[in-house]
């Protein structure tokens, strides 16, 4: 495997990890607005967002730096 090989692997994970933490915290944010999804409440709901918007800015970097690695 080459690197340009791995380079392109890492960048669609880092990608993909963004989506779907970008899709969870819609889901979550429409779960707040409703008042809980009836599982969860609106405290661990609200929780959950802001771990994943930490977690977003992480996954952010990271796709930053594989990006500009040469």
């Amino acid at each position: 495997m080459n690197k340009k090989y791995i380079k392109e692997k890492a960048r669609s994970k880092a990608f993909a990890k963004i989506n779907f933490i970008e899709l969870e915290n819609r889901t979550y944010k429409r779960d707040i607005k409703a008042g809980g999804d009836g599982r969860l409440s609106v405290d661990l709901l609200k929780t959950c967002l802001r771990s994943n918007e930490r977690e977003l800015l992480t996954w952010q970097y990271i796709a930053k730096l594989i990006e500009i690695d040469e």
